[in-house]
């Protein structure tokens, strides 16, 4: 039975002080497991909330898999008593639509941030998540969305359309803070989630299908980029010019990794166009160093470095550390394409300083490739420390196949088994 209440509404104030406020054990592999336990608790919870289950109701369907669990079961594992088996994992991954590797992935991410959500509104939630957010700390940001989606689920208004609405949005915000951290599968299963969670909203299905094109770019699977980019310009009209700047982005994106450069270019000043007719400053970081990009692969890199330093003064102008890190190493490159090599170094360990390690995965691997190059176009010997690291971090960012540093790292890797010369990309 689901719990109810009382009339002050204590119960509900104790119960979501006591998950939100759990903190996150520091220390050996005992803490670790621990931290793994409750993160995979409180995305189950947050994922059942949002599909307006109890917790009763997913034993229930439980009974009609292989995997049977009872609710004491599912409650153990979700308060992070108790790590899901295999068997529980299976049962808990079929009735609520999730692939097993998604809770591999939050395993692996296994961080969970103290957030009090008592007296705390939605709006201030939000706003709190969306500052983590653009300042990189993609985890908190995480950890703030399960905790809203938390609260809506015990303050007993997730029939509500408002509630609907949001709870759909919410799981768009997830897929993208995923991306960013660099859990791929959990990211597209929560973008497919906020599709189906939207079907009833079309605005909100157009947010959730540009994060999915979004998310197929980077996985390097451009025809399924192609169709959700497609659905997603098709029901842009429908939100508004953020909307469609975004979409437009994407399908710059989507061009860009076809090889098509001059049709990508106009894609994103089509997304330029948007964004200053919506007013969001925010993302004109993302356009106009994607014009930049487009530039230098057009052979401009005098107009490349231009709007590149233009996408430098934005993040920095709106705080935002990711993306001034991502790209300064742009600039690197542009630099290596001029033979400042002293610059392209500079301009590397530039961005080394600013991304974190654990938040900021594939902007490390790129900086630490683009040292790679420089030190390889001077003639220097292999940096074999450096290659290890890129080796070990390319465990983590394998999903990452449209990247393009990942596919000249592998290439790197193909040319070093076979024996083969290793030539600059």
């Amino acid at each position: 039975m689901q719990d109810r209440p009382d009339a002050g509404g204590r119960k509900i104030r104790d119960r979501a002080k006591a998950r939100a406020t759990a903190g996150s054990p520091a220390g050996g592999p005992s803490a670790r497991l621990a931290a793994a336990q409750k993160a995979i608790g409180n995305f189950l919870r947050a994922t059942r909330a949002s599909q307006r289950l109890t917790q009763q109701q997913v034993a229930t369907l439980t009974r009609k898999s292989p995997w049977q669990l009872s609710r004491a079961a599912i409650s153990a594992i979700e308060r992070g008593q108790n790590f899901p088996g295999m068997e529980a994992m299976l049962a808990l991954s079929h009735v609520l639509y999730i692939d097993p590797k998604e809770l591999v992935e939050r395993a692996r991410m296994s961080t969970v941030v103290p957030v009090d959500v008592t007296g705390v509104s939605y709006e201030d939630l939000e706003r709190r998540a969306e500052q983590y957010f653009w300042a990189g700390d993609f985890r908190q940001a995480l950890s703030i969305y399960d905790a809203i989606l938390e609260k809506i689920a015990l303050e007993g208004g997730i029939e509500d359309e408002t509630a609907a609405r949001r709870i759909a949005r919410l799981e768009i915000r997830r897929a993208t803070a995923l991306k960013r951290a660099g859990a791929l599968l959990s990211a597209i299963a929560t973008a497919e989630r906020a599709i189906a969670l939207a079907a009833l909203y079309p605005d909100i299905q157009a947010d959730a299908y540009v994060v999915l094109a979004d998310l197929q770019c980077h996985r390097g699977h451009l025809p399924l980029a192609s169709d959700a980019v497609r659905r997603a310009l098709e029901l842009a009209p429908r939100a508004g010019p953020q909307t469609r700047g975004w979409a437009h982005i994407v399908d710059g994106r989507v061009r860009f990794l076809s090889g098509h450069y001059e049709e990508a270019r106009a894609a994103f000043l089509d997304a330029r166009r948007c964004a200053e007719e919506s007013g969001d400053r925010q993302h004109l970081t993302h356009i106009d160093g994607n014009v930049g990009v487009c530039w230098m692969h057009l052979g401009d890199l005098v107009k490349a470095r231009e709007w590149l330093d233009r996408a430098l003064e934005h993040a920095r102008d709106n705080s935002q550390p990711a993306l001034e890190a991502s790209w300064l190493v742009e600039v690197g490159k542009v630099a290596l394409g001029t033979d400042d090599f002293g610059e392209a170094d500079r301009l590397a360990l530039a961005a080394l300083r600013i991304a974190r390690p654990r938040e900021h995965m594939l902007t490390v691997f790129r900086a630490e490739w683009l040292r790679h190059r420089v030190a390889q176009r001077q003639g220097a010997a292999a940096d074999r420390p450096r290659l290890e690291a890129l080796r070990k971090l390319l465990l983590q960012l394998d999903q990452h196949e449209g990247i393009e540093e990942i596919q000249e790292f592998k290439q790197h890797l193909l040319r070093a088994r076979s024996g083969g010369a290793e030539v600059d990309p």
